[in-house]
């Protein structure tokens, strides 16, 4: 069963959304570079409260993929970096899921 990660991003009040597309742009490389598989990148566009949030969708295949990636991602020191830049202009927030046979 696929594990998929959602992380969702909003910008801190006064934060351009051109300035959010830096920082995720080298997210999202590092993130593919790291073996994130299906990574789709989404803004909502109409959501009540969540209009505007900015959505980083990956999966992997399995939760000992998941555990790989996470690892070699997190450990990686230009990830670690672009973590601390983004983290001054937006929050970040994660979630995980597996997919279930129903």
């Amino acid at each position: 069963m696929a594990v998929v990660t959602l992380v969702t991003v909003h910008p801190n009040p006064g934060v351009a959304f051109d300035d959010v597309q830096k920082p995720l742009k080298k997210i999202t490389e590092l993130a593919r570079k790291h073996g994130a598989e299906n990574l789709t990148v989404l803004v909502t566009m109409f959501g009540g409260a969540e209009t505007n949030t900015i959505g980083v969708l990956s999966s992997a295949e399995d939760w000992v993929r998941f555990g790989q990636i996470q690892q070699e991602l997190f450990g990686d020191p230009e990830m670690q970096a672009a973590l601390g830049e983004a983290g001054q202009i937006a929050t970040w927030q994660t979630y995980v899921s597996q997919t279930i046979d129903v």
